[in-house]
C-alpha cells in the first residue's frame, strides 16, 4: 500500500484538512521544517472532539502543548532535564531491573505449553518500568495506565460522543491525581522524574510551572509505554513469521540487529502529525495553514530500507527524526533486546502462533501498531 501510495499520490488528502506523506525525502525534509510544520500542538486530537466532550476538555490541559514538541531553543532545554534517565548510560543502569522484572513475570515457562506475550509481559512490563523512573507507585500503575489509554483513545478513536465525554471525564480525573501525586513527591522529597522536573521550574530547563510536568509525564507514558509495547509484540510476530526463532536463539548476538530489523519492517509507531503553519505547496498541491500532514513513518523503510538484518538494518525512522527524536529511544530497544533474549532462552521449544486464539491487534494501527493479545503454544 505504502510503495502504490508513493507512486501514485506521494502526498494524498485523507480528509478535508488531511495529509499523508509517503514520500521518504519530504518526511525528512518536514521532521527538519520546525517554522512551517510543527509538532507543538499535535496532541491536540487526530479525531473531532463533540461540544459535551469539548466543555469538559476546556479546563483541562488536553490541548496544552508539550515542551517536548516545542521547536528549538525550547525543546532543547527542557529536553535536557525530559530526557535524562533515558540517555544511553542511565538505560544501562535500569537494565538489571528490566531482567528481573521480565523474569518475574514471565515466571517458569520450562513447564507451561503457552504464553500470551502481550497480555503477559509486553503490555505490563513498559508501564512498570516507566512507572519506576516517572515516580508512580506501584498500587496506582494500572489505574494510570487506564487513564492514558483514554487520553490517547480520544486523540486516535472514533467514538459515541457520550465516549467522548466519559473519556475527558477520565483526562480531567488523571490531571487531578497527578496534580496530588507531585505535591506529595515535592514534599517528600522522593527521587524520581517527576521531582526533576519539578526542580527545574524557574531554571533554564524551560519547565514554567507544574501543568508543564503533568502534560510531558502523561506524553511519556502514552509514547513510551505504547512504543516499547509494541515494539516487543511486533519482534516476537515477526521472527515466528520469518521461521528464525531457532537460529536466533542460537546465536543470540543477533538479537540487537533484529530490533532494528523489526523497527524497520514494522515499526510501532507509524505515523508523526505535524500541523502546517504557513500555506505551502507540496507535490504541486498547496498545502493550507491549519492543516495536519501526517508523516508515514511506516512508509519510510518500505520505500527506502532494505530487508534483512546486517548494515542496512538501521535505516528506519521508527524513533522519529531530527532534533524530535524519541527520547526514549535507548529504553524501548533496551526492553525488547531484554525480552527477546529471555524468551528465546526460556521457551523450551520452538513457538507457534495459537490457531484456535490467534494473534489481536489493537484499533488505531495507523498511529500506534501494537497488539491486544498475542497467545503462543508451544
Amino acid at each position: 500500500m505504502y510503495r502504490a501510495m508513493q507512486s501514485e499520490a506521494p502526498l494524498s488528502r485523507v480528509g478535508p484538512n488531511d495529509f499523508v506523506v509517503t514520500d521518504p525525502q519530504l518526511m525528512l525534509e518536514l521532521f527538519k521544517d520546525h517554522s512551517r510544520f510543527s509538532s507543538a500542538r499535535c496532541l491536540e486530537g487526530q479525531v473531532p472532539i463533540a461540544g459535551a466532550a469539548r466543555e469538559v476538555l476546556a479546563d483541562t490541559l488536553f490541548f496544552g502543548r508539550a515542551l517536548i514538541n516545542e521547536a528549538p531553543p525550547e525543546h532543547t532545554a527542557f529536553r535536557r532535564t525530559f530526557g535524562r534517565p533515558f540517555t544511553s548510560a542511565a538505560v544501562a543502569d535500569l537494565e538489571p531491573r528490566i531482567r528481573e522484572l521480565t523474569a518475574e513475570m514471565c515466571g517458569d515457562l520450562s513447564g507451561r505449553h503457552g504464553f500470551d506475550v502481550f497480555g503477559e509481559l509486553a503490555f505490563p512490563l513498559p508501564i512498570k518500568v516507566l512507572s519506576e523512573v516517572i515516580g508512580i507507585p506501584d498500587e496506582d500503575r494500572q489505574r494510570v495506565k487506564q487513564w492514558n489509554d483514554q487520553w490517547i483513545a480520544l486523540q486516535v478513536l472514533q467514538m459515541p460522543e457520550k465516549d467522548q465525554v466519559r473519556a475527558a471525564l477520565s483526562v480531567r480525573a488523571y490531571e487531578d491525581y497527578m496534580r496530588g501525586l507531585i505535591e506529595e513527591i515535592t514534599s517528600a522529597r522522593r527521587a524520581c522524574l517527576l521531582l526533576d522536573m519539578v526542580d527545574a521550574i524557574d531554571t533554564p530547563s524551560a519547565v514554567h510551572d507544574v501543568n508543564d510536568v503533568i502534560v510531558a509525564a502523561r506524553m511519556m507514558i502514552g509514547a513510551g509505554h505504547d512504543v516499547a509495547s509494541g515494539l516487543i509484540g511486533n519482534a516476537v510476530a515477526l521472527l515466528i513469521e520469518t521461521g528464525r526463532w531457532e537460529a536466533l536463539a542460537r546465536n543470540p548476538a543477533a538479537i540487537p540487529d533484529f530490533v532494528e530489523e523489526t523497527l524497520m519492517l514494522d515499526p510501532p509507531l507509524q505515523s508523526a502529525p505535524r500541523l502546517v503553519e504557513e500555506s505551502t505547496e507540496l507535490h504541486g498541491i498547496t498545502v493550507p495553514a491549519g492543516a495536519r500532514v501526517h508523516l508515514a513513518i511506516g512508509a519510510y523503510s518500505a520505500l527506502e530500507g532494505k530487508r534483512g538484518n546486517g548494515p542496512h538494518a538501521s535505516r528506519h525512522i521508527a524513533f522519529g527524526y531530527g532534533v524530535h527524536h524519541c527520547v526514549g529511544a535507548h529504553l524501548g530497544r533496551a526492553q525488547a533486546r531484554i525480552v527477546l533474549a529471555h524468551l528465546l532462552a526460556a521457551i523450551p521449544a520452538t513457538p507457534r502462533f495459537d490457531e484456535e486464539s490467534p494473534p489481536i491487534r489493537m484499533p488505531g494501527g495507523y498511529v500506534f501498531r501494537s497488539f491486544s493479545s498475542l497467545p503462543l503454544l508451544w
